[in-house]
């Protein structure tokens, strides 16, 4: 059955159908995340009179005029391309099964234009849904929606500066479920909105406090990512933990795994406790909830760890002893910091309740069994090295080169099609390897202003500007840096992104040696 109205029949209001039908299906393309990693559903949004960079496609398709619709309606080539890709959306979600597995995470990098991500993190987060939704596993994503999402970064005679900007969560593709939960505050309840966004098959739902139930201040709790101080940042994961676990039982679905990545999430254990503590006793509760948690540790060093102080935590955690009826010390131990008494540690929690976990690769593994020796499972932390979803992060052009000599399989990692790569011929090659220069030489140009030389060597540091990942390393030797950059036949090129949180001086100080040094 054709999709939109024949073209040609131009009686009173048919015309018009057309054009709705048109903007409702490019609608429901930009609203599902599946755009990110499907290179023509990208070039639909490419073909649309008004597109531009650094825009979510949805606000394009919003502001279509009347005279851009009728146009795009009467273009064969285009309206084919739409219809095949709704169909392709549409073949996708009718495979989808009811969510089994939550995925819980403070951040999700689906896409630039949905700005509730930081860094790595959010962006393993991100990858997880979309190879989920690729590889039909029955996942959901659970997180926060941040109004202000997080800063951008301005840099202003040298130094960082911060800028937040609201956001539509409903032009950034999520839809309101109806579903409202609440989470028990000292002395109140926090309510919490419920949204949802689709990542191919695959749901997240996203929890928000401004609602209009709240007082000021609670309305505040997920405003901005990782921004406020560690009472805030208890709040944000309450409403993660507590929160997140209460609207996947309001949507129905009978959850058999918790996956927290990272301890942001680690209150979910409190709420899956208290199902059944007063019915079996929390012991016997703390043995059943282990079953269905497993953790993923990120941070390789004790400064990164999620900590709090006792008289932070404690007054949420007497909300839970009341309810059960034990002292607070009992929930207290299930957390305590192993080298600080008076402090609640996240990655801790997570450890006494989960029955296994891993580190992001296999040094990494061996680093956190050193970190969290003798702490819950932290002697038996095992590893899954990071990966990404590679359709995600390999540009239209080298997926096409790879399509074209590889065959099916190779986004997916089949050796069958890997074992045919040396059929791809070195000028092939060559010739990608400048494409991708020259695309991020546009990007730099568009950027800064600077002019860089796609044949030259680019060596490229995409990180968090956090001091323990050490962006000014290279510094450090500038006898053999000046020798290597003096080379006129051999060009180098240094290209740095990334940020320093808000409230990270040394961070920003870092940001600001840089651009002093590539200054001079």
């Amino acid at each position: 059955m054709a999709l939109f109205v024949t073209r040609g029949v131009f009686r009173q209001g048919v015309f018009r159908v057309n054009q709705e039908t048109l903007r409702s299906t490019l609608r429901r393309l930009a609203s599902n995340y599946r755009w990110t990693w499907s290179s023509a559903t990208r070039e639909i949004f490419h073909r649309l009179p008004n597109t531009r960079k650094n825009t979510h496609p949805l606000r394009l398709v919003t502001e279509l005029g009347d005279e851009d619709l009728a146009a795009l309606a009467g273009d064969d080539e285009f309206t084919t391309l739409v219809e095949a890709e709704h169909e392709a959306l549409d073949r996708l979600i009718a495979t989808a099964d009811q969510p089994r597995i939550a995925y819980c995470s403070p951040e999700f990098g689906l896409s630039a234009q949905l700005p509730q991500y930081a860094g790595g993190l959010g962006v393993l987060a991100g990858d997880h849904l979309k190879s989920a939704s690729d590889l039909g596993t029955p996942l959901v994503g659970v997180g926060l929606f941040y109004v202000e999402g997080v800063f951008r970064q301005e840099l202003e005679d040298g130094r960082q500066t911060e800028r937040y900007d609201a956001i539509d969560a409903e032009m950034v593709g999520a839809t309101d479920t109806g579903i409202d939960v609440g989470i028990p505050f000292p002395g109140r309840e926090v309510r919490a909105r419920v949204w949802r966004i689709d990542v191919g098959r695959v749901p997240l739902l996203l929890l928000d406090t401004d609602v209009d139930t709240n007082t000021s201040h609670d309305r505040k709790i997920t405003d901005r990512l990782y921004s406020g101080d560690r009472r805030h940042r208890l709040e944000q994961e309450m409403v993660l933990g507590v929160g997140g676990a209460r609207a996947l039982a309001a949507m129905g679905w009978e959850i058999e795994l918790h996956h927290l990545n990272e301890g942001h999430a680690g209150f979910i254990i409190l709420e899956l406790i208290d199902r059944i503590c007063n019915d079996v006793g929390l012991e016997e509760a703390r043995a059943q909830v282990r079953s269905g948690l497993v953790f993923t540790t990120h941070t390789p060093v004790p400064a990164g760890i999620d900590r709090f102080a006792s008289d932070v935590v404690i007054p949420y955690l007497e909300l839970w002893a009341e309810m059960w009826g034990v002292p607070v010390e009992a929930i207290w131990e299930i957390g305590q910091d192993p080298d600080d008494d008076g402090t609640f540690n996240m990655p801790a929690l997570c450890l006494r309740s989960s029955r296994t976990a891993n580190g992001v690769s296999e040094l990494h593994g061996e680093v956190s069994r050193k970190l969290f020796a003798g702490v819950g499972i932290g002697d038996d932390i095992g590893h899954v090295t990071n990966g990404v979803h590679t359709r995600t992060w390999t540009a239209p052009h080298t997926q096409e080169l790879f399509d074209s000599a590889l065959g099916d399989g190779w986004a997916e990692g089949a050796s069958e099609a890997w074992e045919r790569v040396s059929r791809i011929d070195d000028a092939a090659l060559g010739e990608n390897r400048r494409l991708s220069s020259l695309v991020l030489a546009d990007l730099i140009r568009e950027r800064t202003g600077d002019v860089i030389d796609p044949d030259a060597l680019i060596i490229g540091f995409a990180r968090r500007f956090a001091p323990y990942k050490r962006a000014s390393l290279f510094l450090e030797r500038q006898d053999l840096l000046e020798d290597l950059l003096a080379d006129d036949n051999q060009p180098v090129h240094f290209v740095f992104a990334g940020k320093a949180h808000p409230s990270d001086e040394t961070g920003k100080q870092l940001v600001a040696e840089l651009i002093e040094a590539t200054s001079t």
